[in-house]
């Protein structure tokens, strides 16, 4: 099914109505129309018998997670600054452009579109060194995994393969061909995080705000996650790199004093149980990955609605201690969050990482299931940490004033709203969610 006009017309009008809210600001509007009236004309021409466009009833769900994150980071970010809320309403862009792309091409330029938005973003402190700094190392290993992605496309150029995303499921044994896929895929992990192109985004985080990196987890992830599990020939590729990112994430996330690092490494390990998920299940559906991603993206933008809103302090994990002077329902919030992200039962993410044991286990997937029962259990050491730190942590005098004398200040009343529906939505899949994997459990046929 194509991506109709009416489609366009109704993803643009909520842009434009989103962005008119945020800001009363009127050349905004030119901005958006211009980029749609772009991607309009693009899907109106047949260029050698290839629409670029397409869109399948599957692909609806990560479109609905994809807006829904996007609505909550616009709640999340400096609401005094326009250029900001353009580059991220391009980056939203950007994904909903890798969902609906069929083509290779017209998935080079969403994921530029991504990448060079999100340089910007990280680096729009100049006067902060960590900020230029992640910036710039994402710039140059953003270049390289570019230069993977177009190769890989040349190499298929080479051998005369078309460039739809549904021909690459063909089964080939042309060396020339199986490379390509390679140098694709090794471009598609630099945006997930994945070995063997995960090492950056410690730094990248630790010199850029919450609010960015609230972005940098979640959209293109989503985005490039759709686009992968299309392309899963090799899927036993994806599980090797799936194994040794939890294995890396895991044990770099120990002796981390810092939050932001903490949490970097701790996106690569999920982001290796989330492509392990999609990896091992290819041939019979996609229900286990999908409650993992979307269990772990709720965790995730709610952790970081918390800190946004209320954290003063937040570089170091010892500076969690005043949490429970401050607030304890936000202490509690927190640990509750923290726990579930953990895998603790009988919390939602326990469930998504107990679904993806037990199949492992009955598809006979001996070692995968050692590394996630022996990294689960020694991830969950790292995350008792924050827990520890908020609770059994002894408060030094300096935290302990800082919590009496400065007066709780809530940045956003209307992102507290969306919290307390996350929040809602974690703990009630405890009671009651045989009906959300009834709507997770779909196939690509």
């Amino acid at each position: 099914m194509n991506f109709s006009i009416l489609n366009i017309i109704i993803i643009c009008i909520i842009i434009i109505t989103i962005v008119e809210y945020k800001k009363n600001k009127s050349n905004i509007n030119y901005l958006f129309i211009s980029l749609f009236i772009i991607l309009l004309i693009i899907n109106s021409y047949w260029i050698f018998d290839t629409n670029f466009f397409s869109i399948q009833p599957w692909k609806y769900g990560f479109l609905l997670m994809i807006f829904g994150l996007f609505l909550t980071i616009l709640e999340l970010i400096e609401k005094n600054n326009l250029e900001i809320y353009c580059l991220v309403c391009l980056v939203f862009i950007g994904s909903i452009l890798l969902v609906i792309s069929s083509n290779l091409i017209t998935l080079y330029l969403g994921l530029e579109l991504q990448t060079f938005c999100i340089f910007i973003l990280i680096a729009k402190n100049r006067l902060s060194v960590k900020g230029s700094e992640a910036g710039l190392k994402y710039f140059i290993l953003g270049a390289i995994s570019s230069g993977f992605y177009l190769l890989g496309i040349t190499m298929l150029f080479l051998i005369g393969s078309s460039l739809e995303i549904v021909d690459l499921k063909i089964i080939s044994n042309d060396l020339i061909f199986n490379i390509s896929l390679i140098f694709i895929t090794l471009s598609l992990c630099f945006k997930l995080t994945l070995f063997p192109l995960h090492f950056w985004i410690p730094d990248v985080y630790e010199g850029s705000s919450w609010e960015i990196i609230s972005l940098i987890s979640t959209l293109p992830k989503i985005s490039v996650i759709c686009i992968l599990i299309q392309m899963l020939i090799n899927s036993d590729l994806i599980i090797i790199f799936s194994l040794l990112s939890i294995i890396i994430g895991t044990l770099g996330s120990f002796n981390q004093s810092k939050t932001k690092r903490l949490f970097g490494y701790s996106g690569i390990s999920h982001m290796g149980f989330i492509m392990l998920s999609y990896g091992v299940f290819i041939n019979t559906g996609f229900i286990v990955g999908n409650l993992y991603l979307v269990i772990y993206m709720i965790g995730m933008i709610s952790i970081f609605s918390l800190i946004i809103n209320f954290f003063t302090k937040s570089k170091y994990i010892i500076e969690l201690s005043h949490l429970k002077f401050s607030s304890r329902c936000v202490s509690i919030s927190w640990v509750l969050l923290i726990l579930s992200i953990a895998g603790i039962p009988p919390l939602s993410g326990f469930i998504s990482k107990w679904f993806l044991l037990w199949n492992t286990i009955n598809f006979d997937f001996a070692i995968s299931s050692f590394i996630i029962i022996l990294f689960s259990a020694i991830g969950a050491g790292y995350y008792l940490r924050l827990v520890k730190m908020v609770y059994f942590q002894k408060k030094s005098s300096f935290f302990l004033w800082e919590s009496i004398l400065t007066k709780e200040l809530v940045k956003n009343e209307l992102s507290l709203l969306v919290l307390g529906i996350y929040l809602f939505f974690s703990f009630f899949l405890i009671l009651n969610f045989s009906f959300f994997i009834d709507i997770l459990n779909f196939n690509l046929n």
